[in-house]
């Protein structure tokens, strides 16, 4: 029997959603702000799974064009399960909004779960200081969330998600604003990548002042259906 090795390629998206010290009307993104090649791209990293399986080969459809960029990468299934590890208050109201805003949409249906195991989607929180960067003009940035992802390259199938939000950036921000940068994560772990700074996203990492749009539940109603 041949051995088959299912390849998960895990995928951190870096760079999500940034708040600045200095006035953002005055500030610029780093050049390779949204480069997947940059240096730091040590997010783009491989590993295998040893145990004997028959990889699924039929794939998923992407679709080419949509208004919001996407990731290449979507669930099979369009009910998708979260579970909320995060056992901060303001993290999680911002989580249930952004859960509540997306299912809106109704083309995908995402439902919460009190089994971790059984979860699609990992919603948490973590100190993301450490991703902290100096653009070398005098301010820094700070990063409010950051999502990581599994996923088969052959089929373009979802296989985990990690949506996470730092409590020490956003616990003392107003719950309209902690809800949109929940939106932007869920967003990639939906399937969607990051929207040039020019357009009317949820999806672009500085224009933290919007929920989702019109754009984005097109982008969405494309991937899904």
């Amino acid at each position: 029997m041949r051995r088959y090795f299912l390849l998960l390629l895990t995928l951190i998206t870096v760079g999500l959603i940034t708040q600045s010290a200095a006035d953002d009307n005055n500030s610029s993104l780093p050049t390779n702000y949204f480069n997947q090649d940059a240096e730091d791209a040590s997010s783009n990293d491989f590993s295998f799974n040893d145990s004997d399986q028959t990889p699924n080969n039929q794939k998923l459809a992407i679709p080419q064009n949509t208004p919001t960029p996407l990731e290449g990468i979507r669930w099979r299934k369009r009910t998708i399960l979260i579970y909320m590890r995060t056992t901060d208050p303001q993290l999680k109201a911002a989580f249930r909004s952004a859960v509540k805003k997306w299912n809106q949409v109704k083309v995908i249906k995402i439902k919460w779960t009190k089994n971790e195991d059984k979860a699609n989607i990992i919603a948490t929180d973590s100190d993301l200081s450490a991703h902290t960067s100096n653009n070398g003009v005098g301010y820094q940035t700070a990063q409010l969330g950051e999502t990581k992802t599994e996923y088969n390259p052959d089929t373009h199938e979802l296989q985990k998600a990690t949506s996470i939000l730092d409590p020490y950036q956003l616990d003392y921000t107003n719950p309209n604003f902690r809800s949109e940068v929940a939106q932007h994560e869920l967003g990639h772990a939906l399937g969607l990548a990051h929207a040039p700074e020019y357009e009317h996203s949820v999806m672009v990492p500085r224009n933290i002042r919007n929920g989702i749009t019109k754009q984005d539940r097109k982008s969405i109603r494309l991937l899904y259906q």
